[in-house]
């Protein structure tokens, strides 16, 4: 990918990561216009992509594994991957499922390479209805954490699916291909998880 590099400089810091939490893009025509350029090799297309879509990518990839370099890594590979398939790409599904099964894809190789389970950050809807005191909401931040580590994969992607990208059940089931069913299953199961950690530290309290 000639000319291109998805980081430049140091690292995004947080600051900025948590100011692009409240909306992501959401730009159909604009991403198809993109892709056809990207296709004859416009390298100005190819930066304008990564930068609508750099970082939620990253926040997928940084909430799925804990790790900033990995998350890094990954999102550069996402994009190298959308370079070299834009000749063949066809604009039938959003681009958001398209680009978001391929972060999945590569996680799941990132997984099965490590031999071990991810990590991911909590449901934030479930920690900011708590509505407690900064220490307490730290210490639920840790225990959630924690659990989290048990919960299978699917579990846990779809719930960050359903949560941070806000996708519908029926995106996210074609992001991980499967049935609506499973995914609203899967999130269920998880969120059940979640609430027990919760329950169970309320109890300590």
């Amino acid at each position: 990918m000639k000319g291109v590099c998805v980081w430049t400089g140091n690292s995004l810091d947080l600051l900025a990561m948590k100011e692009a939490e409240s909306k992501d893009p959401v730009h159909p025509e604009r991403e198809t216009r993109l892709m056809a350029r990207i296709a004859l090799d416009d390298q100005d297309a190819m930066e304008e992509l990564i930068g609508l879509w750099k970082l939620p990518i990253f926040r997928f990839f940084l909430r799925s594994l804990n790790q900033r370099e990995d998350a890094e890594d990954l999102t550069q590979r996402v994009f190298i991957r959308v370079y070299r398939s834009s000749p063949r790409y066809v604009a039938q599904a959003k681009f958001s499922t398209w680009l978001f099964t391929i972060a999945r894809n590569l996680l799941i190789d990132e997984i099965k390479k490590r031999k071990r389970r991810p990590q991911e950050v909590f449901d934030e809807r479930i920690e900011n209805a708590e509505g407690r005191e900064d220490g307490q909401v730290e210490e639920y931040r840790e225990i959630l954490l924690n659990q989290l580590d048990a919960i299978p994969e699917n579990q846990r992607t779809a719930l960050l699916l359903r949560v941070q990208r806000e996708l519908s059940y029926r995106e996210i089931a074609e992001v991980m291909n499967a049935t609506e069913s499973n995914v609203k299953t899967w999130i269920h199961r998880a969120r059940l998880e979640l609430r027990k950690s919760l329950s169970n530290l309320r109890q300590k309290s």
